[in-house]
């Protein structure tokens, strides 16, 4: 996600905050959908979504960053850094061929890897004139344009404004979780980018492009496709979006399978326009999934509950052999709860 995106995310939730500030001053907190909380109960787990305040999304960044280090630490952490870091060097080795292969498939399928958009939105600052969004204009800029963040952006403004509405108190909490998520994890990919300095294959001067380990920032800023390659912001936006989703809606159950099948179009989508190699994405997907897991545990409480009988069961009503009190075999109405 581009550092203007963020800039406009951060723009729509602060601007909500009048909104967001009401929410909290009328709550009675009492009933489920109350205006300090939302309770939802998933199976045998019961959640508690509470109101977030105004800047708590800016708050929690610096605690995101040192999660995330404490996270990467732990036994579980080193293992998925040491599989990221393994299926990275392998892919590494095979990208050029990787790209040439989507490339040629593309070409045989008929999908044009230009990249084709034109203007929607732009404003002159002076007398300069800033194009604020550009819309695609085919089947592969389209899937870029989805992985890019505006997407994302209007996704999460959507459920913002439908928790002030409903007052619930999920949806407000979702929404002040995608900024939180993004900003610090936009950070953090775009960090490494200046410090990794890998070229894009559109402009790469060797067989899987050179890295050019820690910039100069000047020099970065002058041609920012032969250093920003690795790792991809795009996927770790739209994975970051597909958990936090899936983690909060779990009733939803299209949520991954509809998510994980387009971030595979995007992934390749870039591979075939040239942005990005295959080899970029096992970090930016790690980086999205730890970014979104860290963001959905604020500001939720979470409990077990014990039900009676399967929910799948639930207002079943079965005839079958029973146990009766004096020991002896008989027919019984089951009634499942």
């Amino acid at each position: 996600m581009r550092p203007t995106m963020l800039a406009i995310f951060m723009a729509i939730i602060l601007n909500c905050s009048p909104c967001i500030a009401n929410t909290i001053a009328d709550s009675s907190g009492t009933d489920t959908l109350g205006r300090r909380y939302s309770v939802y109960t998933y199976d045998s787990l019961e959640k508690t979504f509470h109101a977030p305040r105004i800047y708590d999304f800016a708050k929690n960044i610096p605690g995101d960053w040192v999660e995330f280090g404490r996270r990467t630490g732990t036994k579980k952490g080193l293992i998925t850094l040491g599989a990221v870091a393994v299926s990275t060097a392998i892919l590494v080795v095979f990208d050029q061929d990787i790209t040439n292969g989507v490339q040629q498939f593309g070409l045989w399928a008929g999908i044009d890897p230009e990249r084709k958009n034109f203007n929607a939105i732009s404003f002159k600052a002076g007398g300069t004139i800033i194009d604020l969004l550009d819309l695609p204009q085919n089947a592969n800029t389209t899937l870029y344009f989805i992985g890019e963040g505006w997407p994302s952006i209007a996704l999460a403004s959507g459920i913002l404004v439908n928790g002030l509405i409903k007052h619930d108190q999920r949806d407000v909490a979702t929404a002040s979780q995608f900024a939180e998520c993004y900003i610090a994890m936009g950070i953090t990919t775009q960090l490494l980018k200046h410090l990794s300095g890998r070229e894009s294959p559109f402009v790469a001067t060797s067989p899987g492009g050179k890295w050019r380990l820690f910039p100069n920032p000047k020099t970065y800023q002058k041609s920012v496709p032969k250093y920003d390659a690795f790792p991809s912001g795009h996927l770790a936006t739209a994975m970051a979006t597909v958990t936090i989703l899936a983690t909060n809606y779990p009733e939803h159950t299209y949520i991954k399978p509809v998510g994980y099948s387009m971030m595979t179009l995007i992934g390749l989508a870039m591979v075939n326009n040239g942005v990005h190699w295959m080899s970029d994405y096992p970090l930016s997907i790690a980086l999205g999934y730890t970014f979104a897991k860290i963001a959905t545990s604020r500001g939720v409480t979470i409990k077990a509950i014990q039900r009676m009988g399967n929910e799948k069961d639930k207002g079943k009503v079965t005839l079958g052999p029973s146990l009766m009190v004096d020991g002896t075999l008989g027919l019984g109405l089951h009634l499942y709860l």
